[in-house]
């Protein structure tokens, strides 16, 4: 959703501005949601959350563990049940997004991958800040896959090499499924900001909003 930085002003003053976050997993998304939820009096609704709980698993952990890598068995089929899963608690949430009240959508690192016309809807809704991966969080990305998982759509960007392991592959295939992303969380977003600005602990809360807000 297009806005002038009056427009965004205004909506948020008035009580009715939804934003949404994109961006990769553990790129920090949740993390500066939060924070503005605190900061400014944002109602939060996390699709992560949304789904996992009607899934019935009771961690973020567990959820992951259930769709699996791209390596284990059957996780093509859960792989798919997931982006379902995703479009049908996008919708919902945007849907919520109308109620009165400003609004923080957190949506997950595959939303590039849900139903396109969910897709079209939550752009036409929200005003969307894609949160940008930079070239030194690729180490720290891939290794966050493995220590802190969550939930991972690969679709056709794992393409194993005979002879190395699962884990191999992964951090083999992990930079083309970067690329592939970025372009598609640009092409979705009003706005962007670097991983490394909503990260730095001297950003401030008036840092986020002011750099999150429309230049013009």
């Amino acid at each position: 959703m297009k806005l002038s930085s009056r427009q965004f002003l205004d909506a948020y003053k008035m009580n009715e501005l939804d934003i949404a976050f994109v961006g990769m997993s553990n790129i920090g998304k949740s993390f500066t949601a939060s924070r503005m939820t605190k900061a400014f009096n944002f109602r939060l609704i996390e699709i992560d959350t949304m789904i996992r709980e009607h899934m019935g698993h009771e961690s973020m952990k567990e959820f992951a563990e259930w769709q699996g890598h791209p390596f284990t068995p059957d996780y093509k089929e859960r792989e798919d049940l997931s982006i379902q899963m995703e479009t049908f608690a996008t919708q919902q949430a945007v849907d919520m997004g109308k109620d009165r009240g400003n609004t923080i959508l957190d949506t997950t690192g595959s939303v590039i991958y849900i139903d396109s016309a969910v897709r079209r809807h939550l752009r036409e809704n929200f005003y969307v800040v894609h949160i940008k991966a930079e070239p030194s969080d690729l180490d720290r990305l891939t290794g966050e896959y493995f220590d802190n998982p969550k939930p991972l759509v690969w679709r056709h960007h794992y393409r194993p090499v005979p002879g190395l392991s699962g884990r191999e592959n992964i951090r083999l295939c992990y930079p083309e499924l970067l690329m592939s992303r970025a372009r598609d969380y640009i092409a979705m977003a009003d706005q962007t900001v670097t991983s490394g600005f909503v990260l730095n602990p001297d950003t401030t809360d008036r840092d986020l909003f002011n750099a999150i807000k429309p230049a013009r």
